[in-house]
């Protein structure tokens, strides 16, 4: 079932299929700002892509999907060559069915129950995931609580697209010239670079296409700030429209969609390579295996843990 909240401004479609975001729309020129589909079942199909969905129990890669926690070791299970990714693909938080707990006109609240060991993870993990409006902002919240020390790192896995083609003229800012390289398998290693002096740098404003031509397989890489607190952490524009994110997450991963590829679009066009540009913010990927130099998204025994993204859609007259 899909939920439609709104205000003056802005107009969001969210469902219960993973507490999914289907649309995000300006008002103004009614432009859709992210990548979906139309039927729950092309969802389904793209799996591996996670449009638009709420990922977890834990973001991004875990390597030879195992952990340490407290001393004992946890197997997860693998989807992405010999890890996890995204906390389990097709049995991870995207495609389960969430219950709708709230509803106003400008906000939706769900909730999950993670039963113990689902996916490997430990602890049964209760999650409520909120969207709401707020002015030209969408706000995306999520707490959890379990009764057992687990991982808990949540985040929204949208595609964006400001009215192009693809991402190739959107100019984009990040607020930080931190990022991490990779290994073969796009597992974030335990190394913090400079984005200095290579195409991995948007510390200043910077068409897409002119660092995406000298990357040959796009950018799929965590941009460090390893701080918590609210903090602006991107910039996306294209023509009249800006998308700013802002969030009390520690990094934020960014994927410009190289080897994006589906036999349909929720407006007609399938997509393919740079449709659109995932910015999904996040703890530092596969960080509890590196150990306490980054800031580790455990969840403590009988405590709440809450976090939140916040993204601004400002369209000019």
């Amino acid at each position: 079932m899909n939920y439609t909240i709104e205000n003056e401004y802005l107009k969001a479609e969210i469902s219960d299929l993973g507490a999914t975001l289907v649309r995000f729309i300006s008002k103004k020129s009614d432009t859709d700002v992210i990548l979906g589909f139309n039927q729950e079942e092309d969802y389904l199909r793209n799996y591996s892509c996670y449009f638009g969905a709420t990922v977890g129990r834990n973001a991004n890669r875990i390597g030879n999907a195992r952990f340490t926690l407290n001393g004992k070791e946890y197997q997860l299970t693998v989807n992405d060559n010999m890890n996890q990714l995204h906390g389990g693909g097709i049995n991870g938080f995207s495609f389960k069915r969430w219950k709708a707990i709230e509803e106003k006109e400008d906000m939706v609240k769900f909730s999950y129950l993670s039963e113990d060991r689902e996916e490997g993870f430990p602890g049964n993990l209760l999650v409520t995931v909120t969207y709401r409006l707020e002015g030209k902002k969408l706000i995306f919240e999520f707490s959890g609580s379990s009764d057992q020390d687990t991982l808990f790192n949540i985040t929204n896995h949208s595609y964006f697209n400001l009215g192009d083609k693809d991402i190739m003229e959107h100019v984009l800012q990040i607020g930080t010239d931190k990022y991490s390289p990779t290994d073969e398998y796009a597992l974030t290693l335990d190394e913090v670079s400079t984005t200095v002096g290579t195409p991995y740098d948007f510390h200043e404003p910077t068409r897409i296409r002119d660092n995406l031509s000298q990357l040959p397989s796009g950018i799929d890489n965590n941009y460090v700030w390893e701080t918590m607190g609210e903090k602006k952490m991107s910039t996306l524009n294209y023509g009249k429209l800006t998308l700013n994110i802002y969030s009390d997450l520690p990094d934020m991963h960014v994927y410009t969609s190289y080897g994006l590829k589906t036999d349909t679009g929720k407006y007609g066009e399938p997509y393919g390579y740079y449709s659109g540009i995932a910015m999904e913010c996040q703890y530092y990927p596969n960080g509890i295996n590196y150990g306490e130099k980054y800031l580790l998204p455990v969840l403590k025994k009988d405590e709440m843990m809450s976090h939140y993204i916040v993204y601004e859609l400002i369209e000019e007259d």
